[in-house]
């Protein structure tokens, strides 16, 4: 009896000590799962697609079904008596097909949803569209397609070795592609195997033969191709920004050669520093008719001064580097004005040595005045009097502009002068004198 009790003691508080640490265990499991379901509660709907109704996307079957249920008994709840019955008055039928009706029927939209998706459920029946019989392939001609060289991508190839991989590769394809539509060669219905491109079928795939009238007479001058400045690693960002300038300038011009030749630029490629046709043919501009060698006017008396340009240093602090480019912008525009005027296209000029010359060399030379403009100075002399009267107008008093200055005594310095120089100006225009001639 007594080891009867003494047992009792000591299995009854292991027991009660289980079943305790088992329901403690289970309360912070039910716990748990509430605290997800509640954080998760408005997560997964997306109304969009599901017709507004709150039902996962991607929920398993029996759960869209229960949402759905709980979404329509929410829907017939709000309704007033009667209202979800869609029979018309005197026999005017307003019934509706289940399918035409989904954003307010749930349930039978999650059911359409299940087997079609909800991109089934929001389209409909498509009617099935009859495919057109696949032509039949061209007779093989006399060239070749090549496959494609692709450059092989492994993991532990850097960044910027794995995006010049994949941009080689894309260009190559593209490449690819080009050649099969060129040779009427659909470029999904073609493979690659053992390194040669067969159709389905098994038959190689070859390019047709070119068509002897396609190529074009070699003309007289050769286009030179782009001189591109190299671009490498350890170059700075500077150099890096004046190189991709200068290589777009390059490769611009160049390709503008090529279309005033008459050459497409896509067309042409560049094989040991000579531009090419993808036949080998070496490209070369088309001589110029005889008619287009009149249009250059004969040299005249006057030299066209070239624009006097602030030198740019990397050592220029920000206010001096923006006045020197507006200094220069402003010399370049008035060289360009001068130009026109002398009937000089700005774009066929060049400055060497100091002096403006056309691109074959010859210096450029405005054209002499009218005989009818040099009467013009006659009528001059009326201008006197009233450039006479600027003395008796006021200067404008102008604050001087210090670097000691701080921004906001610079601002306000700057507005008194803008206003002081427009106030002498407009008496200028009043008093019939041109501003532009007072110095």
């Amino acid at each position: 009896m007594i080891f009867l009790i003494a047992v009792g003691v000591i299995l009854l508080p292991l027991l009660l000590g289980g079943l305790i640490a088992w329901g403690s265990s289970r309360f912070d499991n039910v716990v748990e799962t509430t605290k997800v379901e509640v954080e998760n509660m408005d997560q997964g709907f997306n109304p969009a697609v599901t017709f507004g109704h709150e039902v996962t996307v991607d929920g398993s079957p029996d759960e869209m079904l229960k949402q759905a249920r709980l979404e329509a008994a929410r829907k017939a709840a709000s309704l007033p008596r009667g209202a979800n019955v869609r029979i018309g008055r005197k026999g005017h039928s307003n019934l509706r097909t289940a399918s035409s009706a989904l954003d307010e029927d749930p349930m039978t939209a999650v059911r359409i949803a299940m087997h079609h998706g909800w991109d089934g459920a929001r389209t409909g029946a498509v009617a099935a569209v009859a495919t057109p019989a696949a032509a039949a392939p061209a007779a093989a001609q006399s060239v070749a397609i090549e496959p494609p060289q692709f450059i092989e991508i492994t993991d532990d190839m850097p960044p910027d070795a794995l995006r010049k991989a994949r941009i080689a590769n894309s260009k190559a394809k593209s490449a690819f592609n080009k050649a099969l539509k060129a040779a009427g060669v659909d470029p999904s219905t073609v493979e690659i195997v053992d390194g040669k491109v067969v159709l389905p079928g098994g038959a190689p795939v070859v390019a047709a033969a070119p068509a002897p009238a396609g190529a074009a007479a070699a003309q007289s001058v050769n286009i030179e191709p782009p001189q591109l400045t190299e671009i490498t690693d350890d170059m700075s960002p500077d150099e890096l920004r004046k190189a991709r300038i200068a290589n777009s300038k390059a490769k611009s011009a160049f390709n503008k050669a090529l279309k005033a030749a008459g050459v497409n630029p896509k067309e042409v490629e560049i094989v040991d520093g000579k531009v090419v046709i993808p036949g080998g043919a070496p490209v070369v501009a088309a001589a110029p008719a005889s008619g287009v060698a009149q249009a250059a006017a004969p040299a005249q008396a006057v030299n066209v001064e070239p624009p006097e340009l602030i030198e740019i240093t990397d050592g220029m602090p920000p206010d001096e580097l923006r006045r020197a480019r507006i200094a220069n912008s402003k010399a370049k525009s008035a060289f360009n004005k001068a130009l026109k005027a002398a009937g000089i296209d700005p774009k066929t000029v060049e400055i060497v040595d100091g002096k403006v010359v056309m691109s074959g060399g010859e210096p450029v030379v405005a054209a002499a005045p009218a005989a009818a403009a040099q009467a013009a100075p006659v009528a001059a002399p009326a201008a006197a009097s009233p450039a006479a009267a600027a003395a008796n107008i006021p200067k404008p008093d102008l604050v001087e502009i210090t670097d000691d200055m701080s921004p906001d005594d610079k601002r306000a310095a700057r507005i008194a002068n803008s206003k002081a120089k427009s106030a002498y100006n407009k008496a200028l225009k009043a008093a019939g004198i041109d501003p532009k001639s007072v110095k």
